[in-house]
């Protein structure tokens, strides 16, 4: 395997030597290198691997590129809700703006602190500067004519049969998937510009029953909105159906994604409008009912948002355990939220609970700073309960409601940005998260973020910055810092250290742990980006296998070390080359490798762009497993963990058939030689090849 590791690396090493023999060529921004893709990529890679909306922050990018933001005439919110400036950067704008007047051209933004030429370059799609305000002022019925329709089909399916397909042999016991192996996507979607959004989305899982069984209406999931912006002098927006609640920095309510610690280290400011549009697949983070957000005072300094919702949820069911509850046979002890109704167990659990959320938010603007209050209010049908509950688990929450509030704050001085959010639930637990950002030199930039978050603080509906899963059982002080000098070098780095004051799960102790990472960008042009990139992890864990009856928390040490190199020969043909390596430490020592090269290639005399990659890897367990993000069929995401001994490629086409249609078809394959037996449970294929083809079709009009 090394000899074979050597040869690849010598292959790439001359593929990218020979790469920076070619002439290079003008690029257009909408060709090899798209915007939208590299954001995307950026922010999946940062995620490494958990399950956050990226098919949603897609969709903001895409109709920002039909749409620009008009940077000269935008208001802070608009800037803010953009969602591809940092904090520190929409401060060094507005500064600019009131100093120097307006922007004549993109290329003005060089002048600004903070932006430098490549981040101008990624941005120019979706911006634009004017001279004077648009006053758009348009009735419902002449925005439906002049809107944008598009309709999504997507099918794909893995080739391989999976044991949850295969019929119980004579004698044997157990589950089996209801349903096909088949998955089904598809989605209507009318727009006018970001004023209005209509929309209807339909999903069947691989292995749940299609217009049978349990889903005789067709589909699996439903989900539906209308959504109107800029109503009126008062009403800025109204959303029915499903739709997503942002407040604050996350402690009482923040629906879908939400960045965590990674690449862009300045990232730490959670800013979004309150109310959005739900258009993804995920079935239990959202809100199904109504919303409203209103502003009042001559400069709309006021605002207030209201809304309500009631929907079913996926929980775990248990034998009763309240003998006051007479009514059930059956207790609630936990909720879902992966979506799959493929057995019959999984159906049982499926809606099994009402979900009643309400709330409201009243913020306050002045010229330098805003405070707002944010009051979420849960109720379950049927209470959660728990049946002699773990330690660990002894301040989950349990019974019937909840409730939050708290109060975000800001303030902002010259080039110092100060906020946070300040939040309690019913039960007296305290939660607190501050921050500030500075710009300490035109180049050099800083944030500070300190979280205090008690034991005994719960939200069902947050999405707070933390280290664990939920803003709970942890305080931390993180540091991030972006150094930018001359010559398109950029030095990225920040350190998290965190403390756990509770028992966790596997973790029968209070522990401590820290984050170190660091990241230098060499992007001397377009044309050619490069960096290097290392990351350490340590955290407390109980020592395996431990025989003696007083638990012993051990270190568990995680590093990885990553370089990347990216050329765009012309316009029509890009490289990607990685070698990435993983280090886990624990009572042993264990370590793996991964190797990619990807090749994209968009010819000028046909509408086809095409996406190959190849990589190699060898992990010695589960813990040395190493994330790549892969190029999806639009909306789709790919974040495979690299983990055992083989190869793995794919092929991703897109073909623009006219102005209205377009088609995508993506096969991978995943060859495994340390194995012949891929995956365990339902999921299990006997053989050394896991593969998956897709097929996608988009019309427009």
């Amino acid at each position: 395997m090394r000899a074979i590791f050597l040869l690849i690396l010598l292959v790439s090493l001359s593929t990218i030597l020979l790469a920076q023999k070619v002439k290079k060529k003008n690029v257009d921004g909408n060709e090899v290198s798209n915007g939208t893709q590299f954001l995307i990529e950026n922010l999946v890679e940062d995620s490494d691997g958990e399950n956050f909306d990226f098919g949603t922050q897609f969709e903001y990018l895409e109709n920002y590129e039909q749409n620009p933001l008009d940077i000269n005439n935008a208001t802070e919110q608009e800037l803010v809700t953009f969602g591809l400036f940092s904090a520190i950067q929409i401060q060094a704008l507005l500064l600019y703006r009131k100093r120097f007047g307006q922007i004549y051209s993109l290329y003005e933004l060089q002048g600004v602190p903070t932006f430098d030429v490549k981040t101008i370059i990624r941005m120019t799609p979706y911006i634009s500067v004017s001279a004077t305000k648009e006053q758009e002022k348009m009735h419902f019925g002449t925005m439906f004519k002049r809107s944008r329709h598009q309709i999504f089909a997507r099918y794909q399916r893995i080739l391989e049969q999976q044991k949850g397909y295969q019929p119980l042999e004579e004698g044997e016991t157990g589950s089996r998937f209801l349903g096909s192996p088949d998955k089904f996507y598809l989605r209507y979607r009318m727009t006018y510009k970001d004023r209005m959004s209509i929309g209807l989305t339909m999903e069947k899982d691989a292995g749940e029953e299609f217009f049978t069984g349990s889903n005789p209406q067709g589909f699996d999931y439903y989900s539906g909105h209308f959504y109107l912006k800029k109503i009126s002098k008062h009403v800025h927006s109204v959303a029915l159906g499903d739709f997503q609640v942002y407040f604050g920095q996350g402690l009482t309510i923040w629906g879908g994604f939400g960045i965590r610690k990674g690449a862009q280290v300045l990232n730490v400011k959670r800013i979004s409008l309150p109310i959005r549009p739900y258009t993804s697949v995920n079935e239990a983070l959202f809100m199904r009912g109504g919303a409203g957000h209103f502003q009042f005072l001559k400069e709309k300094n006021l605002e207030v948002t209201v809304f309500g919702s009631y929907r079913r949820r996926d929980a775990n069911l248990g034998p009763q355990i309240d003998s006051l509850v007479e009514d059930l046979d059956f207790a609630v002890t936990s909720l879902q939220e992966i979506g799959f109704h493929r057995t019959v167990g999984e159906i049982i659990d499926e809606n099994a609970i009402g979900f009643v959320t309400s709330g409201a938010r009243v913020r306050y603007t002045g010229s330098s700073w805003h405070v707002a209050g944010n009051f979420v209010h849960n109720y379950l049908t049927n209470a959660l309960q728990q049946d002699n509950p773990a330690l660990y688990q002894q301040f989950n929450f349990v019974g019937q409601q909840s409730f939050n509030a708290s109060l975000d704050y800001s303030f902002r001085y010259k080039n110092l940005q100060f906020f946070g959010e300040t939040a309690t639930n019913e039960k007296g637990g305290m939660a607190t998260l501050n921050s500030f950002l500075v710009d300490l030199d035109p180049r050099v930039s800083l944030a500070v973020l300190h979280r205090y978050y008690d034991k005994t603080y719960y939200t069902l509906n947050g999405n707070a910055f933390a280290e664990g899963s939920n803003a709970s059982n942890e305080s931390g002080l993180y540091l991030g810092m972006e150094a930018r000098f001359g010559a398109g070098v950029k030095l990225s780095t920040y350190f998290d250290v965190f403390q756990f004051d509770w028992l966790r799960y596997q973790i029968d102790a209070p522990t401590k742990g820290y984050e170190v990472f660091g990241k230098l960008d060499y992007s001397p042009n377009y044309f050619l980006s490069m960096y290097a990139q290392y990351r350490f992890e340590r955290k407390g864990k109980n020592l395996s296998g431990n025989t003696s009856k007083i638990d012993e928390i051990i270190n568990h040490d995680k590093q990885n070390l990553r370089f990347h190199f990216s050329y765009n020969v012309s316009s029509q043909f890009a490289l990607r080359s990685r070698i990435e390596f993983s280090f886990y430490q624990n009572q042993e020592f264990n370590q793996g490798f991964m190797l990619y090269q990807d090749l994209v290639f968009k010819p000028k005399i046909i509408p086809l762009k095409a996406q190959l990659r190849l990589a190699f890897f060898d992990t010695d367990n589960y813990d040395t497993r190493i994330y790549a993000y892969e190029n999806d069929v639009l909306y789709a995401f790919s974040v495979p963990a690299y983990s055992g001994r083989g190869l793995r490629y794919y092929l991703n086409l897109s073909y623009r058939i006219n102005r209205n249609f377009t088609v995508w078809l993506r096969f991978s394959q995943t060859y495994f030689t340390d194995r012949i037996v891929i995956s365990s449970g339902l999921a299990e294929i006997e053989g050394r090849t896991r593969s998956e083809v897709k097929v996608q079709l988009r019309a427009k009009f």
